[in-house]
């Protein structure tokens, strides 16, 4: 497998999403808790989801390699650079080896949070795609799958990578992303109604259609936010509450923005690879991370 296959299969970009939120997690617990910031511990830990990621990614592919051919047939295997057993086989590896990492990761700490994440998030992304339960196909049950490892799970590991889960705090900030990614998995679906139809795939914009789907996804994208000044209120984040408000509409701004370009043209999203809504939701998670590091980093009460 050549250079420019394994690429295609992982998808890089897809990584920077968990290696921001995990590095950020980490840094958000160290201002939360006085823990020293470990940069090899945290170097460690971004591996491990990096790795975690690229496994879904090649698992995803494998298991897709019929929608593919109809919905992105220049992708490795429908392209015929690679093969459902190869991509098999290299998630399989990536897996071991995130599991190994964050192993080590837990060996080093003596704790073994940040690997219970990772071996959830492993076998939520291989639920999703693989038979006999294979979640994508479920309507009701896909986003969730991927709303734990992709959403909620990230700001709970990078939190376990350098402070113990012993409140609540951490499962209160993984709340918000995970609400977040429970709506915008969707919009992956739109480009793909072909071939999910014709192999049973009962996403949101197959059931619904383009125009519904998007409606129901619009909120996800804006209310989640909304929920830190309510945290802030009943003590689960600390912080004051005004910091959390500022950091709250500044988020909800740019996600009214993002719903406002998917509500303006949903069935663009299906012809359009770089569209201004899959841009803002993308930068919206990286966005989120940031924002959050910087009322813990910044903010005092």
């Amino acid at each position: 497998m050549d250079a420019r296959t394994l690429i295609g299969l992982v998808r890089p970009f897809t990584m920077l999403a968990p290696l921001v939120g995990v590095v950020a997690g980490a840094a958000t617990a160290s201002h939360a808790t006085g823990a020293p910031f470990r940069v090899e511990l945290v170097a460690l830990a971004a591996l491990a989801a990096v790795l975690a990621n690229g496994a879904s990614n090649a698992w995803n592919q494998a298991f897709d390699a019929d929608i593919d051919r109809v919905n992105k047939p220049t992708r490795p295997i429908p392209a015929g650079a690679a093969t459902v057993a190869g991509a098999r086989r290299l998630g399989h590896l990536l897996a071991l080896l995130g599991v190994l990492v964050a192993g080590a990761h837990a060996t080093l700490v003596h704790r073994a949070a940040f690997l219970a994440c990772v071996v959830g998030g492993v076998f939520a992304t291989w639920v999703y795609s693989a038979p006999p339960l294979r979640t994508k196909r479920l309507l009701w049950l896909a986003n969730p799958t991927i709303a734990v490892p992709r959403g909620f799970l990230v700001p709970v590991a990078g939190w376990a990578v350098l402070a113990p889960l012993t409140s609540s705090e951490p499962f209160a900030l993984g709340l918000v992303p995970g609400l977040f990614v429970l709506g915008a998995a969707t919009t992956k679906d739109f480009a793909d109604v072909a071939g999910d139809r014709a192999h049973g795939c009962r996403t949101l914009p197959v059931v619904l259609g383009l125009a519904p789907a998007a409606r129901i996804v619009a909120p996800f994208l804006v209310l989640p936010f909304l929920l830190y000044p309510l945290l802030a209120l009943l003590g689960a984040v600390q912080r004051p509450f005004a910091a959390w408000a500022v950091a709250s509409g500044a988020l909800a701004a740019g996600g009214a923005w993002t719903a406002r370009a998917l509500l303006r043209d949903p069935s663009s999203l299906a012809t359009e690879r770089n569209h201004p809504a899959w841009r803002g939701m993308y930068l919206l998670m990286l966005a989120n991370y940031g924002v959050v590091l910087a009322v813990y980093a910044f903010a005092r009460g």
